[in-house]
């Protein structure tokens, strides 16, 4: 005999977890299915922390809006998160960058986020470890910052089972039959509604419906650099837009160090690409030259995975060719910082069919097919 549920949540993430929390504190009886032995093991655990609502579009800013605030509660009433708004501090170098940076910004600001334009002597005042030669300026917002991502799986997971929540490991989907019968590596599972939430294994889960998402797995790499000196206390995410380097300091001390190479192609492979230290090499010495001088031991990088869309944005909303089965996929890099607003959009749509609390057209599956995508351009 099959069992139950009204909501399956296939991925134990943190937009699966996010998801089923949701839905259970609006009533739903909910089963998460997890592949891995383990809870929030795969692109959560390996993610840089960073939350920011330095986006360029709308539905990332109302995401990010929406998700500062409900991480900051949750770290009032759960704990745990080790949330920091140390603030994310955009730099630019190029007139090309300034004007994206500004044009951001006055978008930023008209939705309600009030990012600050910087010039050079506030840049140099706030990260004296920045080189400021040649800056035209940069963009802070006091609410950015980040996050330890093992501590937002932990409170999501504990606040997800207190509401009511099942999650199951070692429950890998095997096959979905319309209906919906999930058949899973433990036993078979009813619902009513399943929400895919599997991260870069999202396409894949699509295909078992017959349906399909343009998410691929792209490798982004990071490093941890410790600093023997101990020079400081925490920094904002401080980015130079104009290499695309990112740095901050860690809680424990050194420096957390990340650079996304844009031309790196999808696939599986999660070792570190060994180009990436000579490009942090060549790139350091724009803004963060005193960073390049400290040693980089290869065996404190690593490597995660992004699961990317053609446009840099999530994919939310129901299957056009399968009523009841939603996706909950292809958040690239911003996954932590918009889950909640994942899980509430969610909830939304399987409770009322629709989301009163976004406008979730831009991230709707059929976006694809009609060609109707607005791009995301603050990818880091």
């Amino acid at each position: 005999m099959a069992s139950r549920t009204h909501v399956a949540v296939i991925g134990a993430g943190v937009i699966g977890l996010s998801c089923a929390r949701e839905l259970a504190r609006a009533g739903f009886d909910v089963t998460v299915l997890e592949a891995a032995p383990t809870i929030g093991r795969g692109s959560s655990a390996l993610a840089n922390g960073g939350i920011r609502a330095q986006f360029t579009t709308e539905i990332n800013i109302a995401f990010s809006r929406f998700s500062i605030a409900e991480l900051e509660t949750l770290e009032r009433t759960v704990g745990g998160l080790g949330l920091h708004q140390t603030g994310y501090l955009m730099l630019a170098g190029a007139e090309a960058s300034e004007r994206r940076l500004r044009d951001a910004a006055e978008l930023q600001r008209r939705l309600g986020v009030e990012t600050r334009w910087l010039e050079p002597d506030e840049i140099a005042s706030m990260v004296p470890f920045v080189r400021t030669e040649g800056i035209r300026g940069g963009t802070f917002h006091a609410r950015d910052g980040f996050l330890d991502p093992a501590g937002l799986v932990a409170a999501l997971v504990a606040d997800a089972r207190a509401e009511g929540a099942t999650i199951l490991l070692r429950a890998a989907v095997g096959a979905i039959e319309r209906g919906f019968v999930i058949r899973h590596a433990q036993r078979d599972l009813r619902a009513d509604a399943v929400v895919n939430a599997a991260g870069t294994a999202a396409r894949a889960v699509a295909r078992l419906v017959g349906g399909d998402v343009p998410v691929e797995p792209v490798r982004r790499n990071l490093a941890h650099v410790m600093d023997p000196d101990g020079a400081g206390g925490l920094t904002p995410m401080t980015v130079d837009v104009d290499t695309g380097v990112l740095v901050r300091r860690e809680p424990a001390g050194g420096w957390v160090i990340a650079y996304a190479d844009p031309d790196d192609p999808p696939g599986w492979d999660t070792s570190v690409d060994p180009a990436f230290l000579p490009a942090l090499a060549a790139r350091l010495p724009n803004r963060f030259p005193s960073i390049l001088d400290l040693p980089i031991d290869p065996s404190q990088c690593w490597a995660g995975l992004y699961p990317e869309t053609p446009d840099h944005h999530a994919i939310v909303g129901e299957d056009p060719g399968v009523p009841g089965f939603l996706h909950c996929v292809g958040f690239g890099g911003h996954g932590l910082m918009h889950a909640p607003a994942a899980g509430r959009a969610i909830t939304e749509l399987v409770a009322r069919g629709r989301s009163e609390t976004f406008d979730l057209r831009p991230l709707r599956p059929s976006r694809f097919v009609e060609g109707d995508l607005v791009i995301e351009s603050a990818v880091l």
